[in-house]
C-alpha cells in the first residue's frame, strides 16, 4: 500500500509564520514558493528526497538558510520541518535544546540535508 505525501502550501507556510510570536512579516514569497517546489523535485521519475524526513529537512535548510521572515527564522524552519512530519502521520520525541542546536547547525552549513533527516528519523516515534 502506498501513502500519499500531504505537501504544505504556500499559504500553509504563511499561516505557520503568523503564528510565530510577534508575527513577523514575509519578507520573500519565492522564498516559500522555492520551498514547496524543492520538496516535490523529481529526477528520471524519481523523489530527489526519497522520504518524509528528506523532505522536511530540505525545507528545513531551505528556510534557515534563504531566511524568508524579518525574524525568527530558525525556529519558523522547526517549525515548518515539524508541522510537515505531523502532518504526514509522524511524530517526533525531543528535547527543545537539541532541535535548536540541530537548526543551527544547518544554519551555519555543518549539517546536510541526509544527517539533518537522519536525526528527524532518530527524534521520530509515529
Amino acid at each position: 500500500m502506498t501513502t500519499t505525501t500531504r505537501f504544505l502550501t504556500t499559504q500553509e507556510l504563511l499561516q505557520i509564520a503568523q503564528s510565530l510570536p510577534g508575527d513577523p512579516a514575509c519578507l520573500d514569497l519565492g522564498i516559500l514558493d522555492g520551498v514547496c517546489a524543492r520538496v516535490r523535485a523529481h529526477y528520471m521519475s524519481r523523489d530527489v528526497y526519497g522520504s518524509l524526513w528528506l523532505k522536511a529537512a530540505a525545507m528545513m535548510e531551505s528556510l534557515v538558510l534563504h531566511e524568508p521572515l524579518e525574524d525568527k527564522n530558525p525556529f519558523y524552519a522547526w517549525l515548518v520541518g515539524e508541522v510537515f512530519l505531523n502532518t504526514n502521520g509522524i511524530h517526533m520525541s525531543y528535547e527543545p535544546e537539541e532541535a535548536l542546536a540541530m537548526v543551527m547547525r544547518v544554519r551555519h552549513k555543518n549539517a546536510s540535508v541526509r544527517e539533518t533527516a537522519a536525526q528527524l528519523r532518530e527524534w521520530s516515534i509515529g
